[in-house]
């Protein structure tokens, strides 16, 4: 099991994580998604496949540096 930082202390995140398992958040099978939801995903992706291309054709590098280096 890969640890989660619910807080960013060790402590704390164990004690969450034992009474999220014994709550029984952590039991059953994982829901298998859609093909409305794969459709939408895959849409989402490319969406933010092309504005990522776009912020490095207008700016020549991501948007939300401070400034573009030429």
């Amino acid at each position: 099991m890969n640890p989660i930082s619910y807080t960013g202390l060790a402590d704390d995140d164990r004690r969450i994580n034992r009474e999220l398992q014994a709550m029984g958040a952590f039991d059953g099978h994982p829901e298998q998604p859609t093909q409305l939801a794969l459709l939408w995903r895959s849409l989402v992706d490319f969406m933010r496949w092309m504005r990522w291309k776009a912020e490095i054709s207008a700016n020549g590098c991501r948007l939300g540096v401070s400034h573009a280096v030429h």
